[in-house]
C-alpha cells in the first residue's frame, strides 16, 4: 500500500495534510481524498471484522456495499467515499454497536422537488439521457450519491471506442469524458445525494449523505442509471485483506493515488483485467500474471495486445483455489491455482503463485437493480432502465442506451422528435454490444516502393467493433472505417506519416514507421526515460530485437505520443 507519487497520464495534485486520530492512533490524510486511502497509506487496511473475527477490508470502493462502514466521528460512514476533511476520529463499529434513536421533528418541513423525468444515476447513461431531455426542453432532476458526475468514468485513465458519425468522445480518457458529460450547465444535477426509497404516488426519497438533508423529488417518469456492482466468486480466504475487486483497485489508484500492492496477480482476462493491469503497470506496480478460468480470453484482442507487449502472461483455463495470507491476516503473500475445465479444478495441477502482494479481482460485475425493481412497482410502464442497471457492457453502450431511454420517454411523452435519430440511436446501441468479429488475416501494408517513399503507419486492428477514432485523427482524410463489422483501411497515396493517429489509437494498436530513417513510432503510456534500452515485442510478448528509445513527445493533452527508435 503506497502512495502514488507520480502518473505518466494523471496530475498528482498537492494538498493539505489532515490530520486525525484512528483506534488511538495519529493518522495523516490528504484533504480531498478520502479515509479509506489515508488509511491503506499508512499501513491500516483493517477495517471492520466478521462474526467470525475475520479480518476485512474494502469490497466495492465506490460506495454501494457498506462493508468498509466505520464510526465517523461517531457517525456510521461509508470511508470508501467520506472525505478527510474536518474529521476527527475514525474508530471500527463495535459488534454490540446500536446507533442511538434520533429524535423525530414533526414540525420541520422537507423540500419537494417537481419534474417531469427523475434520472437516477450521473454516469455516462444518465447524462446521455439528460442530454437529450434538455434539447427538447423537457424538465429533469440528476440525482448522484458521487461528489462529482461521470460515475465510472471518472476512474479510468485509458482512451475509449466510440463509433461516431461525428467526432465527440471517440479517443479520449475516461475522466474527459466524465468532465464534458453534462455541458456547462449543471443545473439540476444533485450531487453527494443518495436515493433511500420510491414512495407511492411517485415520490423519490433522497438524502444528502453531506448535510443530512432529507427532501423528496416527485416525477412523472424515471430513469434509474444506477450501474454495476463487483462479483466476486468464491475462493478460499477470499476476504482476506489484500483481496480487491477491480472497483477497489481502480478507485483507489487513479482517483485516491492509493496502490495497493507492488506486484497483483489478476483474475479474469476480460476487458477490466487487461485495463486494470495496464493501469497497474502505468502506476508502478508489477501484475506477475492475469489467471482466465475459461479456454479462451474474454476481452477486446487488442486490449489482450497491450498487456502481452508488456510482457505479462495470460494463463487460460487455470482457476483461483486460495489466497495465501501472511501471518497477522492482514494482507497476502501468495495465491494457490490450478488447471480447470469447465471451472472445476484439475486434481494434481495446484501450484502457488508467490511473492504477490494484492489480488485483482476483475470476474465481471452485477447489474445494480435494485432501484429499478422498486420503481416498476410504482411507475409501471414510466420506468426505464439504462447502461449497467440493465445490461453489463462498456462505456459507449452506456451512453447510447441513456439516450435511447430519453427518446422512449419522448414517446410515451408524445413529443416531437427525429425518429430517425431514434433509430439512429437504437442501431448504434446494438452495434455496440457486439463482439469483436476478426475480418481480416494481417494488417493493410504499402507496397514496397510506397514503403520507402515516404513515413507510413501500419494499423494492427484485425477485428471489426463499434470504434472509429483513427478517422477522425487522420487530418489527410487517409483512414476510413465503414461500419462497426469492418476495420480501419489505410490509402497509402494519402498517408503522410504524419503520426497523428497513433497516438489517439484507444487499443494502442497503430504503429508509425519511417524505413529511410529506421524510425519506429510508439505510443508510450508509462514512464520511461530517453536513451533507454527497449526490447522490440510483437503482441505475444515474444522479444525480437533491442532498440534505443531516442526521444519521447509529449503532447498538449498531457498524454505520450510515439518515441522514435531506430
Amino acid at each position: 500500500m503506497f502512495k502514488i507519487e507520480k502518473h505518466p497520464i494523471l496530475e498528482v495534485p498537492k494538498t493539505e495534510i489532515i490530520e486525525f486520530l484512528f483506534e488511538g492512533k495519529k493518522i495523516e490524510g490528504e484533504k480531498g481524498f478520502t479515509i479509506a486511502a489515508a488509511l491503506h497509506q499508512a499501513g491500516h487496511p483493517v477495517h471492520s471484522h466478521s462474526l467470525d473475527n475475520r479480518n476485512r477490508s474494502l469490497e466495492c470502493g465506490i460506495g454501494k456495499c457498506g462493508a468498509c462502514e466505520m464510526l465517523v466521528d461517531g457517525i456510521i460512514s461509508r470511508i470508501c467515499i467520506t472525505k478527510v476533511d474536518n474529521i476527527k476520529e475514525v474508530r471500527e463499529i463495535p459488534v454490540d454497536y446500536s446507533p442511538a434513536a434520533l429524535p423525530v421533528n414533526k414540525d420541520i418541513s422537507y423540500n419537494v422537488f417537481n419534474t417531469e423525468v427523475a434520472i437516477i444515476g450521473a454516469g455516462p447513461a444518465g447524462l446521455a439521457a439528460r442530454e437529450v431531455l434538455n434539447q427538447h426542453e423537457v424538465p429533469n432532476i440528476v440525482i448522484d450519491n458521487n461528489d462529482k458526475i461521470g460515475g465510472q468514468f471518472l476512474m479510468q485513465t485509458h482512451q475509449f471506442f466510440f463509433f461516431e458519425k461525428e467526432k465527440k468522445f471517440g479517443g479520449m480518457r475516461g475522466f474527459d469524458i466524465a468532465g464534458t458529460l453534462a455541458g456547462d450547465d449543471h443545473t439540476g444535477i444533485f450531487l453527494n445525494s443518495t436515493v433511500w426509497d420510491i414512495l407511492e404516488g411517485n415520490r423519490i426519497a433522497v438524502k444528502n449523505i453531506l448535510t443530512n438533508e432529507i427532501y423528496f423529488v416527485d416525477a412523472k417518469y424515471l430513469i434509474v442509471a444506477t450501474g454495476a456492482v463487483p462479483f466476486m466468486p468464491a475462493f478460499e480466504n477470499d476476504d482476506v485483506p489484500g483481496v480487491y475487486t477491480a472497483a477497489v483497485v481502480q478507485k483507489m489508484m487513479n482517483n485516491e493515488f492509493t496502490l495497493l500492492g507492488q506486484r497483483v496477480l489478476t483474475v479474469g482476462a476480460g476487458n477490466i483485467g487487461y485495463l486494470t493491469s495496464y493501469q497497474l503497470m502505468q502506476a508502478g506496480a508489477k501484475v506477475v500474471a492475469i489467471l482466465e478460468a475459461m479456454p479462451r480470453e474474454g476481452g477486446f484482442p487488442v486490449q489482450a495486445n497491450r498487456v502481452r507487449r508488456l510482457g505479462i502472461p495470460v494463463l487460460t483455463s487455470t482457476i483461483l483455489l486460495k489466497a495465501i495470507p501472511n501471518k497477522d491476516n492482514t494482507g497476502i503473500t501468495g495465491a494457490v491455482v490450478a488447471d480447470c475445465v469447465d471451472f472445476q479444478a484439475v486434481p494434481g495441477t495446484e501450484r502457488i503463485i508467490d511473492n504477490i502482494d494484492a489480488i485483482n479481482i476483475c470476474t465481471g460485475l452485477v447489474q445494480d437493480d435494485q432501484l429499478l425493481a422498486k420503481g416498476k412497482e410504482i411507475f409501471g410502464r414510466n420506468v426505464f432502465g439504462a447502461g449497467d442497471a440493465i445490461r453489463i457492457g462498456e462505456g459507449t453502450s452506456a451512453v447510447l442506451r441513456g439516450k435511447q431511454a430519453a427518446f422512449e420517454i419522448l414517446d410515451e411523452m408524445g413529443a416531437k422528435f427525429s425518429y430517425d435519430d431514434f433509430l439512429s440511436v437504437s442501431k448504434e446501441y446494438i452495434d455496440s454490444q457486439q463482439h469483436p468479429v476478426r475480418v481480416r488475416e494481417d494488417v493493410y501494408r504499402p507496397d514496397e516502393t510506397r514503403s520507402v517513399t515516404k513515413p507510413f503507419v501500419l494499423i494492427d486492428c484485425l477485428y471489426g467493433f463499434a470504434c472509429n477514432p483513427c478517422e477522425f485523427a487522420c487530418p489527410h482524410d487517409a483512414i476510413h472505417k465503414t461500419s462497426t463489422s469492418t476495420v480501419p483501411h489505410i490509402d497509402f497515396d494519402k498517408c503522410i506519416g504524419c503520426m497523428e493517429c497513433v497516438y489517439q489509437c484507444p487499443g494502442l494498436a497503430i504503429f508509425g514507421y519511417n524505413l529511410k530513417k529506421d524510425w519506429l513510432f510508439l505510443p508510450i503510456e508509462y514512464e520511461i526515460s530517453e536513451g533507454t534500452k527497449v526490447f522490440l515485442v510483437d503482441n505475444t510478448g515474444k522479444n525480437w530485437e533491442m532498440g534505443l528509445l531516442k526521444n519521447t513527445e509529449k503532447e498538449k493533452q498531457d498524454r505520450y505520443s510515439p518515441g522514435k527508435i531506430p
